[in-house]
C-alpha cells in the first residue's frame, strides 16, 4: 500500500495531484506548524503573461500555530479579488466557461479555516478530475501531537514515516524536492519503502511564448479542461 503525505496547500500545481492519483492513501498533514510564505495560502498563476503570486490572507498567527487552526482574514475582500483575476487573465482560455463555475463555488466556500478551505478544494478537484484513494487527516491518526513543542525531527522524516505506518502503508510516497531532508532510515526501520514521486509536466499550451510549469493546477485546467489534466496525471 502506498500512502503519500503533504500540507494542504492553496489550490496546488499539478505534481500534488500526481503523488494522489498514485497513492493509496494521502494524509493532509494538518496539524504540523504553519510556515508564513509557504504554499499554504498562496500560489502561482499567469498574470498579464507572467507567474505571479496570489495569495488568500490570513490572519496573523499566534506564535507556532498549526496549520489546522489557521484563520482566513475575510476583512480583506480576497475571494472578489481572485475571482476577477482569474476572469480578466483566464477568461478567453479554451476550457474556462467549463471549469469557472466550479472554481468559483470553491473559492465562495464559507470556511474561514486555510486547512479546510483547502481541503474543501483538492478533495473537490479530485473528485471531479476521478483521482486518488482515500484522503485523511494527519490529525486524526495523531490526535496528542502538539505542533508547537514537537522539535525538527518530530516534524520531519519520523513524523511521516509514523503516520506512513500508522495508516498501514508500506511504501511511502515522497516529493521529488524532498531529498535533502528526508531521513530513509526512519522508512527503513519500520519496514517502509521510499518512492519518489518523479512527476515532470509535460508543457501545455498556453498563452505565453515558452511553456511556465510550476503554476496551479487551476492554469492547467482553463488551458486544457479536466479531461486533459487527467491525461497529465496518467502520464499519457
Amino acid at each position: 500500500m502506498i500512502a503519500a503525505i503533504h500540507q494542504p496547500n492553496f489550490f496546488p500545481w499539478l505534481g500534488y495531484f500526481r503523488k494522489i492519483a498514485r497513492a493509496d492513501k494521502f494524509i493532509f498533514l494538518d496539524c504540523v506548524q504553519y510556515s508564513k510564505g509557504s504554499w499554504t495560502n498562496r500560489v502561482r498563476l499567469l498574470i498579464a503573461g507572467e507567474a505571479r503570486w496570489v495569495t488568500c490572507p490570513l490572519e496573523k498567527p499566534h506564535g507556532r500555530q498549526a496549520i489546522s487552526t489557521v484563520l482566513i482574514n475575510d476583512k480583506e475582500p480576497w475571494r472578489k479579488k481572485i475571482k476577477r483575476t482569474l476572469a480578466v487573465n483566464y477568461g478567453n482560455s479554451p476550457h474556462f466557461c467549463e471549469v469557472f463555475p466550479l472554481v468559483e463555488s470553491l473559492i465562495d466556500c464559507p470556511t474561514r479555516s486555510i486547512s479546510a478551505f483547502n481541503i474543501n478544494s483538492i478533495e473537490c478537484l479530485c473528485e471531479k478530475l476521478g483521482i486518488g484513494g482515500e484522503l485523511c487527516l494527519a490529525s486524526a491518526h495523531l490526535p496528542g501531537y502538539d505542533s508547537a513543542a514537537a522539535d525538527r525531527d518530530e516534524t520531519g522524516s519520523a513524523l511521516l514515516a509514523e503516520l506512513t505506518a500508522t495508516v498501514g502503508a508500506d511504501v511511502y510516497l515522497a516529493g521529488d524536492g524532498a531529498g535533502g531532508y528526508e531521513r530513509p532510515e526512519e522508512y527503513e526501520r519500520r519496514g517502509i519503502r521510499l518512492q519518489r514521486n518523479g512527476f515532470m509536466c509535460q508543457p501545455y499550451q498556453q498563452n505565453t511564448g515558452a511553456f511556465i510549469a510550476g503554476l496551479s493546477v487551476l492554469d492547467a485546467l482553463f488551458y486544457i479542461g479536466f479531461k486533459g489534466v487527467r491525461s497529465l496525471l496518467a502520464g499519457d
